[in-house]
């Protein structure tokens, strides 16, 4: 199916004397706009006024272009999980196909609505990331982000995580969510910290007998990098979860423990920590290790790109539904703009976008 084929799935909530302007035309533009650089309802009609011959090539625009007041009421109007679901089965359709995808969870507060309306209104939004396609798989809205995990558990029921690998933050090391992921036949690799006290203390001191043999005896995969003045050395050690009886119970799924140990030095001082890890996965300490480091993929692609590219943490779209549909607008164009085959960065892509029409098309139909 192509773009607009699911685009006309999503139900037009407009009255029949309401229907100016096409719903379909209507979202396309604001898609075309913002893979342009273009943000807010203003930059959304100038661009649709600048390009509508090129607008016209994929579709009618029979009226031409709304006003910028007329687009945000129409986009308003859209039932936003209806949205979601149209525009990331699109995406997700096309997608690569991979053995055993790394998908990371995550939150991300769009801090220009805390400015704007205040903490308690802020918009928080959960993303499942693919962190080696580099490709946003799903968005899910919370209130705030004390209920993430309501909101991740909520979203595993929309994701496709038979044999995956799903990787999550220590907010998320809890029974009932792992227990969902492994129903549905998934992996995950958890971080423990002190929101289970008695849980990590319990690792810790599995791991202790292996470090004051200096882990020889246990298997441990070591990798390192330099960059912006800084050098990082990241060992990754694994071992059975022989968890106590007790807690064995309360966490059935658990095969394997994970520790990573990592050492930095930057102008000349040198820090070394030392993270924990729950693990559905039988040893491979390799794949255990690169499902940590992935992890923070989700933070330096994803949250990174959509604040620097997008300017998203400065976006100042009041309204709260119509910030969230230009939130998901931002990451489906972050999707096309990471499939594109083109050598260059986002940021150049999105340049050529707004210049070159045919670049634009490639983008959206290949």
């Amino acid at each position: 199916m192509s773009l607009f084929d699911h685009l006309k799935l999503i139900e037009d909530p407009r009255s029949y004397i309401n229907l100016e302007h096409n719903l379909v035309d209507i979202i396309f533009l604001v898609l075309a706009a913002t893979a342009s650089g273009c943000h807010g309802w203003l930059e959304i009609e100038e661009f649709g006024h600048e390009h509508l011959s090129w607008l016209r090539k994929h579709r009618p625009f029979a009226k031409g272009i709304p006003t910028r007041h007329s687009i945000a009421r129409i986009i308003k109007a859209i039932d936003v999980e209806m949205m979601v679901l149209a525009l990331f089965r699109w995406t997700n359709s096309l997608r690569a196909s991979a053995g055993k995808p790394l998908i990371a969870i995550d939150g991300k507060t769009l801090r220009g609505a805390v400015n704007q309306n205040g903490t308690e209104q802020a918009l928080h939004l959960v993303s499942a990331f693919d962190t080696e396609q580099g490709l946003v798989l799903y968005q899910q809205d919370t209130k705030t982000k004390g209920s993430e995990v309501a909101t991740v558990r909520e979203l595993l029921h929309m994701l496709d995580i038979q044999d995956a690998v799903l990787t999550f933050d220590a907010l998320h090391c809890n029974k009932e969510t792992l227990a969902q992921i492994v129903k549905r036949k998934g992996d995950y690799v958890v971080q423990v910290k002190g929101n289970q006290p008695t849980l990590r203390k319990t690792i810790e001191a599995l791991f202790q007998p292996h470090w004051e043999t200096n882990a020889t005896d246990i298997p441990m995969f070591e990798e390192s990098d330099k960059g912006h003045g800084r050098e990082e050395r990241r060992t990754t050690f694994q071992i059975p979860a022989l968890l106590p009886k007790e807690l064995a119970k309360q966490w059935p799924s658990v095969k394997s423990l994970i520790a990573v140990e990592r050492e930095r030095k930057r102008n000349g001082t040198t820090t070394i920590d030392t993270h924990y890890y729950l693990s559905s996965l039988d040893i491979e300490v390799e794949l255990a290790a690169r499902a940590v480091r992935q992890h923070w993929h989700i933070e330096n692609q994803q949250h990174w790109v959509l604040d620097v590219t997008f300017k998203e943490d400065m976006s100042r779209i009041g309204d709260r539904d119509n910030a969230k549909k230009m939130a998901l607008f931002r990451r489906i164009v972050l999707n096309l703009l990471q499939q594109h085959p083109l050598k260059v960065s986002k940021p150049s892509k999105m340049r050529k976008a707004a210049w070159n029409g045919d670049f634009r098309s490639e983008l959206f139909f290949g």
